[in-house]
């Protein structure tokens, strides 16, 4: 239709991000073929691309604290929908672990609490993004239940990357010093929004 002009939100953003996550994941495939080696490498590509998506919604109400723009406006108004694109993005993560558990004849991975603890977490988060559920919960158990995982979340992405800085410096180190500087600027947004008010 004439005139018509994509924007990118809400479920756009959603949608986006299954066909794109997706694709690198298919393409992962194709080079690798459905062995162990392609179920390493979209584990690990799964778990970046979570982490973007992840970060996005954990910045967002900060960023607009202190640089109130079009940009971050965006960012807020769609912190929902970065979330439940990072649900979708460690979706694929779950496939990509459950494929290695097949292409290993169960030898690998190992038994993981703290991993089924985080995709516990990650489908009540989704669940909860969801007006009927998230009216069922309360509001005060949904800010409970949110804040408990998007800092759980913080912590294994930071715990993960961190640990691996040295085997590829390139890559985890900028994702590292991101999950570090979104952190403190969720801590001091608070402050430095009162100081641009007074």
């Amino acid at each position: 239709m004439k005139g018509t002009k994509f924007t990118l939100e809400r479920w756009s953003i959603v949608g986006f991000s299954a066909v794109t996550v997706g694709m690198m994941f298919a393409v992962i495939l194709l080079i690798y073929g459905v062995d162990e080696t392609a179920m390493r490498v979209a584990i690990r590509s799964t778990a970046r691309t979570s982490c973007l998506l992840f970060l996005s919604a954990f910045v967002a109400a900060a960023l607009c604290r202190i640089w109130s723009n079009k940009f971050t406006q965006w960012l807020l108004k769609n912190r929902r929908y970065f979330g439940l694109s990072m649900a979708v993005s460690h979706t694929y993560h779950a496939i990509a672990w459950g494929g290695l558990w097949w292409v290993t004849s169960g030898l690998s991975p190992q038994f993981d609490p703290l991993g089924i603890l985080g995709y516990v977490f990650l489908f009540a988060m989704t669940v909860t993004s969801f007006d009927r559920p998230a009216a069922w919960i309360g509001k005060r158990a949904w800010k409970i239940l949110h804040n408990a995982g998007m800092h759980y979340f913080w912590l294994a992405f930071t715990f993960e990357f961190g640990t691996k800085i040295f085997k590829s410096i390139p890559i985890y180190l900028p994702l590292t010093v991101l999950l570090v500087a979104a952190m403190i600027l969720r801590l001091v947004s608070p402050r430095m929004q009162r100081k641009l008010v007074v």
